[in-house]
């Protein structure tokens, strides 16, 4: 018997159907913080066990993968749901972008795949802060608080040091490890009270390491948090000046900063103070 569950961010909604104990409970566990209906359903995953180890997806009735293992299926549901989440937003401007809030001030971590930001975002959690997401947030067109597609942080191998540091047991639910190396830690194992729904932005940092590298860092401009920003941006497409007005209003609200750094305690550190100043 096939059950469903419904993952929402930015205003839409996708549906994943399956029959397979452990594939749901991994789903319940790691988007737990994004489970239910918000809008419209946009697409629809079906998710078939072939055998003991394999599945097949569809995606609105089309074949999206025909053989695949536990872990690349979660790992797929996991990117492509997000990439439809992202893509399809009319109400919300969309930034590849991680997200926590100390106390009131929202702290944005922006840059693409390899900045640093999910290991800096959970060693943050660790310390206190609270986690809204890892991978994208969402900024309402007309502004107010930004959301983050808040699942499970995913550290990649090279990011062990992390759960070896703050994780006291590793069999929990909420650690999910890959064969590869990757692992999808729930924030509440990092932060008791970690989840945040929405906060207002205060700080934007675009965080960039570099292992030996110096600790630098150097304030932007208004005019270079906009160029900045506009590299971040997912849905520009979906709006009549490509976001851009929303964009510019975001830049000149907060403080923003290009961070250089290879040590993450010298980082969190400063990042705490900036954001709490």
């Amino acid at each position: 018997m096939s059950i469903s569950r419904l993952i929402h961010f930015a205003g839409n909604t996708v549906r994943f159907s399956a029959d397979h104990e452990r594939l749901l409970a991994a789903v319940d566990m790691h988007f737990k913080n994004c489970l239910g209906e918000d809008g419209p359903i946009i697409s629809e995953y079906k998710i078939t066990t072939l055998g003991e180890t394999d599945f097949s997806v569809s995606l609105n009735g089309s074949d999206l993968f025909s053989k695949i293992n536990f872990d690349q299926l979660l790992w797929h549901l996991m990117q492509d749901s997000i990439t439809q989440l992202n893509g399809t937003s009319t109400t919300e401007l969309i930034f590849h972008a991680a997200a926590l809030a100390h106390d009131d001030n929202g702290l944005i971590l922006c840059g693409q795949s390899g900045s640093g930001k999910s290991s800096l975002t959970a060693w943050l959690a660790a310390n206190g802060l609270q986690y809204l997401t890892d991978e994208v947030i969402a900024l309402p067109i007309h502004g107010g608080e930004i959301s983050g597609f808040c699942r499970s942080i995913i550290l990649k191998r090279g990011s062990a040091f992390i759960w070896q540091r703050w994780l006291a047991d590793t069999t929990s639910d909420g650690f999910l490890q890959f064969n590869d190396g990757t692992a999808w830690i729930a924030p509440t194992l990092l932060n008791a009270s970690a989840v945040r729904g929405g906060v207002r932005p205060r700080v934007i940092i675009f965080p960039r390491y570099i292992a030996g590298a110096e600790f630098q860092t150097q304030r932007l401009t208004s005019a270079e948090t906009l160029f900045q920003l506009l590299q971040c941006l997912v849905n520009a497409r979906n709006f009549p000046d490509h976001g851009m007005s929303a964009a510019k209003q975001l830049a000149r609200q907060v403080s923003a900063f290009r961070l250089t750094y290879s040590d993450i305690e010298t980082a969190t550190q400063w990042i705490k103070q900036t954001t709490a100043e």
